[in-house]
């Protein structure tokens, strides 16, 4: 699991905080169970979070609700591999006989006895009796009893899904119906299962719970007609969880015989995705090549679970190079990453086929430092340079000119504002790397950097300013620079934080009668003070 497939979902931001979290040891525990990381992170209070290692997506009980920081430390936590494996201890109760199992049972038991309502669910193919069914009824009724009237909170969610999870094989289709009714006529009252304070949905393991209770069941046309009737009342769509289950290889291999009925239920991607698991693969197929709603990543990505060969000259045939270049990045295949890229651009026919997308060109400049074909690679970076520099990827265009080597191309970056895909340390790394070659403009570029850092107040962009003027010690004579310093403190003497900073790095300044004075020790004296 690379750290860029991370970025890709959570972005850059979110990324680094849960970065942070990780290396403050908040992740308190990860349990990896059936394709998913299961744990706890600690924030402002202890948050439950849920990773679908498929797409690496996220679940979470804090205000974010999905693909936050919390989701991000649990998967840096699990790439360090500091989890504990659910599915090997379950291997390795499969060779327990029956008194160690009955040992474990009870252990459970004496630790939380509510476990118990766990246990007693039925299993497999042994038949409910009447009497379980009728306890499961009050049960049902009274769990959404509370909710009626009521908010109901991610704790409800939690423990009503494990009640229905538990509880699917003997589950009749009449509860289920019950609980779909239930859930879609009372969601103004229990509040949708949304956050409005974080703009977030948290009700999903419900009804993916009840799907997968659902196609367990003997069906017939007449629930899908009452599936139908449902949805038609379900003003809110609070069942769209429950029918995107329906697309998943679990559900779509059970529910073939329905597709039709399934084919109103669900958005052509879905569909596609369902007639893919449930091996309808022919009507799939067409369905790809004919287009309609679906977008170029998503026709070639479905082609690809049915035919990697044939999705490729499919990808090269309708033009779709952005996605077949990021699939040759993802799959380690660089040299064919770079090999296609640089036909497109070169090509004035293709090259507009290239989507404008910052993590697409940013998979093909770790191609290209990955790629085993080293030739011709300066004509690559420029053209890289050329397309970020079009769409201020500026960001990029500094990782490309560098390699490059190209100063007079770097030499074009100097004047450009801060700001999406070029950060503070972006824009001085830079300035860096031109101040020996274009010493006036650099020397005059970090100063008006420097001031509109400050201008922020804010310790980070203190911390960046800094940077700009430490830099300016390179490209001013001392003199010079020692001046500029102490007109600089005398602009802006009581902003105390970015001094503080300067101090940590070794120098103290202070002002009296109107005069400043300046004051220098070795950085590494500072450090130790």
């Amino acid at each position: 699991m690379r750290e860029d497939e991370i970025k890709r979902m959570y972005s850059e931001a979110i990324f680094e905080r849960g970065v942070e979290y990780f290396k403050e040891g908040r992740v308190a525990s990860v349990i990896k169970f059936k394709g998913k990381l299961i744990g706890e992170v600690v924030g402002t209070e202890k948050y439950r979070t849920e990773v679908d290692l498929s797409d690496l997506g996220s679940r979470c009980s804090c205000p974010y609700g999905a693909n936050c920081k919390h989701g991000v430390a649990m998967l840096l936590q699990y790439s360090h591999g500091e989890y504990m494996d659910g599915d090997e201890i379950m291997k390795e109760m499969e060779d327990m006989d029956q008194e160690e199992l009955k040992g474990v049972i009870e252990r459970l038991v004496s630790m939380n006895p509510s476990n118990l309502l766990y246990l007693g669910a039925s299993a497999g193919e042994k038949k409910a009796s009447d009497a379980m069914i009728a306890a499961l009824n009050k049960e049902i009724k009274s769990r959404l009893k509370r909710i009626e009237y009521t908010y109901a909170d991610a704790g409800f969610v939690d423990d009503f899904a494990k009640f229905i999870k538990v509880n699917e094989d003997v589950l009749t289709r009449e509860q289920i119906f019950y609980i779909l009714e239930f859930l879609v006529n009372n969601c103004e009252e229990y509040g949708y299962f949304y956050d409005d304070y974080s703009d977030s949905y948290f009700g999903d393991p419900i009804f993916e719970n009840l799907c997968d209770a659902f196609v367990k069941k003997e069906l017939v046309d007449g629930d899908f007609e009452r599936l139908k009737t449902l949805r038609r009342e379900d003003n809110y769509e609070m069942l769209s969880p429950f029918f995107n289950r329906i697309a998943a290889v679990e559900s779509a291999t059970k529910l073939a015989d329905f597709e039709e009925y399934i084919h109103e239920f669900l958005d052509e991607r879905s569909y596609v995705e369902f007639l893919i698991n449930s091996r309808l693969i022919e009507k799939a197929r067409r369905l790809i090549e004919a287009g309609g709603t679906l977008q170029e990543e998503s026709r070639f990505r479905l082609y690809l679970r049915i035919d990697k060969d044939k999705s490729i000259e499919f990808a090269l045939r309708n033009g779709f190079y952005s996605s077949l270049i990021r699939y040759y990045h993802e799959t380690g295949a660089h040299d064919e990453a770079v090999g296609l890229f640089r036909e497109v651009v070169n090509d004035e026919t293709k090259r507009g086929r290239l989507k404008h997308d910052l993590y697409l060109f940013r998979d093909i400049f770790d191609s290209i430092n990955r790629t085993e074909k080293k030739d011709e690679l300066g004509e690559v970076l420029r053209s890289l340079f050329e397309i970020c520099y079009s769409l201020r990827y500026y960001g990029l265009c500094v990782d490309a000119g560098i390699k490059l080597g190209d100063k007079e191309l770097m030499r074009k970056l100097i004047g450009k504002k801060r700001g999406y895909d070029f950060e503070a340390d972006a824009k001085i790394r830079v300035l860096d790397y031109l101040k020996e070659d274009y010493k006036e403009d650099v020397e005059k570029e970090l100063k008006m950097f420097a001031e509109s850092l400050i201008e922020e107040k804010k310790n980070y962009a203190y911390e960046k300013a800094a940077d700009c003027v430490f830099l300016l010690r390179k490209v001013m004579g001392r003199e010079g620079w020692e001046n500029y310093v102490k007109g600089l403190y005398n602009a802006h003497s009581r902003k105390m934080n970015l001094w503080l900073e300067f101090t940590r790095r070794g120098v103290n300044l202070k002002k009296k009668m109107g005069t400043v004075t300046m004051e220098e020790r070795s950085y590494d004296t500072a450090k130790r003070r």
